[in-house]
């Protein structure tokens, strides 16, 4: 069984345990110059993962949720001018602080 069959088996039973793990690896990983979960890994899962992009840009780690839908964006995959308008219309406050955080890195 290779890691995509894992990682599928475990999206099946406990969505929010995968996109928790994920976050974590991504945030600790993010802290180094070398990265073993960098945002492209991250996006390559969701391709093997059906419903798994949106469910994790719309994690509750902003930080993470504005990294990952940028490159989403960059990549066109999907629109981010209405991700963008609905996380800060459903959000707000939070969801501009990790935005600014990301313009500031």
């Amino acid at each position: 069984m290779n890691s995509i069959n894992i990682l599928e088996s475990i999206w099946k039973y406990n969505e929010e345990l995968l996109i928790s793990a994920i976050c974590e690896l991504y945030k600790r990983d993010n802290k180094k110059e070398n990265t073993s979960l960098n945002l492209s890994r991250v996006l390559d899962i969701t391709q093997n993962i059906p419903d798994s992009l949106i469910k994790l840009a719309n994690w509750n780690d902003y930080n993470f949720a504005v990294n990952l839908w940028i490159l989403v964006g960059k990549r066109e995959f999907l629109h981010f001018d209405q991700w963008l308008k609905e996380r800060l219309k459903n959000i707000g406050d939070p969801f501009i602080s990790a935005l600014l955080t990301y313009i500031e890195e």
